[in-house]
């Protein structure tokens, strides 16, 4: 039987094994990231609450269940902050070499951002479970479980879409840093300019087409469907196109630059 000429000791981890271990050493630095747990865990139940704690009261007096509109809200509000987290972390990478020395390691370039990926998920999923909890606490009733979960699958793929997107946005950049932290400065700005926490029907008639069709807004529109048992409309075909976007052009983005810089 022919045996390998390597020893076993210096052959390259496979893929598998690489990818796993990007994932671990990810987590562990998002565990030892006091800011990153906050700004997954606390953040988006802190808007929610504050929110609800203001006009919860107005809206309940009207029969609106605004824990429940709310909710759909926040739960995109905790995929966008893990997808910005997850850009800083990958700039910080870029910038301190770390990046560059993973690249001559002998494993799968897509290694990094896999594990990168990975990571973020199982943040969104610990983050979604926070808001989720709390939304029930305030008094949210979700039309039944099967939307709740649909939902909650929706959300997630949103964030892997936003991570795709800003990670392929700072490894563009010359200074990754600077447009991981420009990503989080607009984030908020973007929620607000949406129908994350106000109808649309609120709005200035000039605004309101323009808010209709920001990204941001079909999305969370078609998660408030799900949620509240209404039928999804154009809001979910318009979700789907803007999803797929940022899934294809941040998968080129991200496979272009490392294959590029490689």
């Amino acid at each position: 039987m022919e045996r390998s000429s390597l020893p076993e000791a210096d052959k390259p981890p496979s893929n598998v094994t690489a990818l796993w271990g990007a994932t671990w050493r990810n987590s562990l630095r998002l565990a030892r990231n006091s800011a990153s747990l906050v700004s997954a865990l606390v953040i988006p139940g802190m808007f929610m609450l504050a929110f609800w704690g203001v006009f919860g009261h107005a809206a309940g007096r009207s029969g609106f269940d605004y824990a429940l509109y709310l909710m759909a809200a926040s739960m995109l509000q905790a995929v966008m902050f893990a997808a910005g987290g997850s850009a800083m972390a990958l700039a910080v990478d870029v910038e301190s070499g770390l990046l560059g020395r993973m690249r001559a390691m002998p494993i799968h370039a897509m290694v990094t951002i896999g594990g990168r990926m990975l990571t973020d998920l199982l943040r969104s999923v610990a983050s979604l479970c926070a808001v989720i909890m709390l939304g029930l606490l305030c008094g949210a009733q979700p039309a039944n479980w099967m939307r709740l979960a649909g939902a909650f699958l929706v959300a997630l793929v949103m964030g892997e879409a936003l991570v795709l997107v800003f990670l392929g946005t700072c490894l563009r950049s010359r200074h990754p840093v600077q447009t991981a932290g420009l990503i989080q400065a607009l984030e908020m700005p973007l929620l607000m300019l949406s129908t994350a926490f106000i109808p649309l029907s609120t709005l200035p008639d000039w605004l309101e087409p323009v808010v209709a069709h920001l990204p941001f807004s079909p999305m969370i529109d078609t998660n408030r469907a799900l949620l509240t048992g209404a039928p999804l409309g154009t809001s979910a075909w318009e979700t789907a196109a803007w999803l797929t976007s940022g899934l294809v052009l941040g998968s080129w983005w991200v496979s272009q630059e490392f294959w590029r810089r490689k």
